[in-house]
């Protein structure tokens, strides 16, 4: 599985966390800090991807609510969890209060 492609399902992308988590820890005992970086850098990557899963699937939640129960003075669900790629290899993630950008190396 490739890691700069978009992971569409949950389970894969949590499976695909774990396993960046796991390789995080065996670089960290080994004292290999770059490439603890890079594997802590890939499991966020997935973690913000399972937050946008969820916020997609909140989304549709409350729309589908809305149209079925008739309901108009209910606020659209805005999403919480905002990205937007800088460049090739630079993303910024916006979430309420904070702004992280992550850089491919």
């Amino acid at each position: 599985m490739e890691d700069y492609k978009k992971i569409r399902d949950p389970q894969t992308a949590k499976i695909a966390m774990d396993l960046h988590l796991a390789k995080f820890n065996y670089f960290m005992a080994k004292s290999d800090w770059k490439a603890a970086v890079g594997e802590l850098q890939h499991a966020l990557n997935a973690v913000v991807e399972i937050l946008d899963h969820a916020n997609k699937t909140l989304k549709k939640i409350a729309d589908r609510y809305q149209q079925n129960k008739g309901i108009t003075n209910i606020p659209k669900v805005e999403s919480t969890l905002k990205t937007e790629k800088l460049s090739e290899d630079t993303v910024l993630i916006e979430y309420p209060g904070n702004k992280i950008v992550l850089k491919k190396i």
